[in-house]
């Protein structure tokens, strides 16, 4: 029986196996930095970046890699495209010199990282380079505690336990907090 759907990376169900993205257990997570340090080993500018909430809860955050990226919509340059295995890759030449910055503004995880430098923004490519000689993100494979996946998109439904939901949750709402209502007609 052949598939017909497409994959949920928004590629052909042949390339669904392909189709891997990084997944962060925030319940598993220590806050350590390894990943945040490892990165910017390997790429000098780290483009998976801790955060600490309110609560002093540190967590990395880092890009999804999203079916529909809305930094993608939101580039006026078309810097931002998506590769053959579905990782949102940003074409730095096409990024250099824009001044909107709307990539950062639209993206709900705060992925997208400022630089200061001629390249305005960079963000995780899950590591490129690396998957073109066939090793993994370099995050996932150093994570002391295991709490970094590069699993199929197929399978985070099955591995997205509640803690990590709730975990989840909490650092989002850390980085996206919700906004204040319109003030009522008494005030």
């Amino acid at each position: 029986m052949s598939k017909t759907h497409a994959a949920p990376c928004g590629l052909s169900a042949a390339m669904a196996d392909e189709c891997r993205t990084l997944y962060i257990d925030y319940s598993v997570c220590i806050g350590c930095e390894t990943c945040e340090a490892v990165c910017r080993f390997v790429y000098e500018r780290p483009r998976i970046q801790m955060t600490c909430t309110i609560e002093g809860i540190a967590a990395p955050l880092y890009c999804r890699h999203c079916d529909n990226p809305k930094c993608a919509n939101a580039c006026p340059r078309g810097a931002l495209t998506k590769d053959a295995q579905g990782a949102v890759i940003l074409q730095q030449m096409l990024c250099r010199g824009c001044e909107t910055r709307n990539c950062v503004v639209a993206c709900p995880y705060s992925a997208m990282l400022l630089t200061g430098t001629g390249v305005a923004v960079t963000k995780c490519d899950m590591c490129i380079t690396r998957r073109a000689v066939g090793l993994g993100p370099a995050c996932a494979e150093t994570c002391p505690a295991g709490a970094i996946l590069y699993v199929e998109r197929g399978r985070l439904a099955e591995i997205i336990t509640p803690e990590a939901a709730e975990a989840e949750a909490r650092v989002l709402a850390h980085v996206r907090p919700p906004l204040r209502g319109k003030p009522s007609k008494d005030e």
